[in-house]
């Protein structure tokens, strides 16, 4: 099992100062790895608040997560930061590249506090995985020279560079045109099926989450399965 999460509960503060406000109640979910799944659920409620659990931006109240044999909460410093790139890769909605950066120098953001053979090999991957995802021709140009899917290809890239077991999506389509995400969409899958990388979207699109292996939808705090 890569992730196991068990009796999971997070609450937001309540933005009057009164009882927080219970985002995520005693949940449960399992992934294997080289699986895939979709969440879905309304704005607000808790799904990119499970993600960030997930990949260790956030932690719960109560409850325990597991993410390929580590408990992010209990990790510290340095362990908690390649927990961070080498466990788990995230890609958010809006891409959050840096806009004075190459294609290049964004994927290879996460590697700059590594050793110099390190960001030797960091660098090789880099340039490797986006020659798979179609963008070795755009090494050099910079994120508003590219188009909304090739940004997004670009996050892609970046979130798999250290080669994480786990691969989280956020709204991964929200934000482009019906064609771009359909290719995004075969990006994902495809990366899932050839590198063993599991995939957990969030989503709104139904259309997207029928792709995956397992469909749930987070309903007052809690998972429930949909297919």
């Amino acid at each position: 099992m890569l992730v196991e999460v068990r009796n999971l509960s997070k609450a937001h503060a309540s933005p009057g100062g009164g009882k927080p406000v219970e985002i995520l109640r005693d949940l449960d979910f399992e992934l294997d790895a080289g699986g895939t799944a979709a969440i879905l659920g309304p704005s607000g409620s808790g799904k990119s608040t499970l993600l960030n659990i997930l990949g260790a931006l956030d932690f719960p109240d109560s409850g325990t997560v597991r993410v390929n044999g580590l408990v992010p909460s209990e990790l510290r410093g340095r362990e908690l930061v390649d927990f961070r790139r080498r466990s788990v890769g995230i890609i958010f909605q809006m891409h959050h590249l840096l806009p004075q950066c190459t294609v290049l120098e964004n994927v290879l953001v996460p590697s700059l506090a590594d050793r110099r053979q390190a960001r030797l090999n960091a660098d090789a991957n880099a340039r490797e995985m986006l020659d798979v995802l179609g963008l070795a021709h755009r090494l050099d140009h910079r994120p508003s020279e590219l188009s909304g899917g090739e940004r997004q290809r670009v996050a892609v890239a970046r979130a798999m560079a250290g080669a994480p077991r786990l691969l989280l999506a956020d709204e991964p389509t929200g934000a482009l045109d019906r064609v771009s995400a359909t290719q995004l969409a075969e990006t994902l899958l495809e990366l899932n099926r050839v590198r063993n990388v599991a995939l957990l979207v969030v989503t709104h699109s139904r259309e997207l989450a029928e792709r995956m292996q397992q469909v749930w939808q987070l309903v007052d705090g809690k998972l429930v399965k949909v297919s």
